[in-house]
């Protein structure tokens, strides 16, 4: 069964999440209130966090963590997997073993690889590709020793220089010899821009697909774009899919809106 979760950040402020950083608190309880069976993380220093009380959240609310988010990080930051500069990929690689300590005291949710890995287009796209599989090796490896998954996600043109769509992400995978603990995260707000027919690449990829992102072809909530979600939901089932579906949608036109309506839209999409 597929299970469902939202983005809620712990610590600063994020335009994916619908509280702040520090109402983290009441956004858990929304998540809970939404009837979502998990929340998904979005961080930046796992060190500067307070490990028991988000446990006992956690805990007190029966909420589960879908995924760790990792990208802001480097929008905060500037550390990046694929920077020109050594001292900056080493604080990546750092920062996503942390990250991954961070998973493993939390019943080992994923961990995404995102904008982490940079924006690229600071060297040619043959060397950015390089690092990226040379520091991704690694990263896996030391997630394989803790247990846990890593997504990577696919990252539409307009964000980022380098692994766009969902053909172009199984690529990387294949590149570094498909560890069994490394997959794609779909998202289908980038899918919707980079991939010919979204649902023929769920249905090509489904065996590497680790994690979904629902937000619509405006990076709105589902229902308020073009996608067609209970098409994708079915695609997803069809093909194996069993992971967690969780909402990242800008605050358009406000939190306001998405704390009232993300539930209402989220139902909508397994057509209820």
């Amino acid at each position: 069964m597929i299970r469902v979760s939202a983005s809620i950040s712990v610590q600063y402020d994020n335009p994916f999440s619908p509280f702040r950083g520090c109402e983290w608190e009441k956004g858990f309880e929304w998540v809970k209130a939404c009837g979502f069976d998990a929340v998904e993380i979005i961080l930046s220093d796992p060190a500067l966090l307070d490990f028991d009380r988000i446990r006992r959240k956690l805990d007190e609310l029966e909420l589960g963590v879908s995924t760790i988010s990792t990208g802001q990080a480097m929008g905060m930051e500037g550390i990046a997997m694929t920077s020109p500069s050594a001292l900056k990929r080493q604080a990546a690689r750092e920062r996503l073993f942390a990250d991954i300590d961070f998973s493993a005291a939390f019943g080992k949710p994923n961990v995404t690889v995102g904008l982490i890995r940079g924006r690229g287009g600071e060297a040619s796209a043959e060397i950015e590709e390089d690092l990226l599989c040379r520091e991704l090796t690694a990263v896996a490896e030391y997630a394989a020793q803790k247990g846990v998954t890593l997504n990577l996600e696919p990252i539409n043109r307009y964000e980022c220089k380098l692994v766009h769509s969902t053909a172009e992400g199984d690529a990387i995978l294949e590149r570094i010899g498909r560890p069994k603990n490394v997959g794609i995260l779909y998202d289908t707000f980038h899918s919707n821009i980079e991939d010919a027919n979204m649902l023929r690449e769920i249905e090509t990829y489904a065996g590497s697909i680790s994690h979904v992102h629902f937000a619509d072809s405006n990076r709105s909530l589902p229902g308020e774009g073009h996608i067609d979600f209970p098409a994708v939901i079915r695609t997803l089932e069809t093909n194996g899919y069993r992971g967690y579906v969780s909402l990242e949608v800008l605050n358009r036109p406000d939190a306001q809106h998405i704390r009232d309506f993300a539930a209402t839209a989220m139902r909508g999409c397994f057509g209820k």
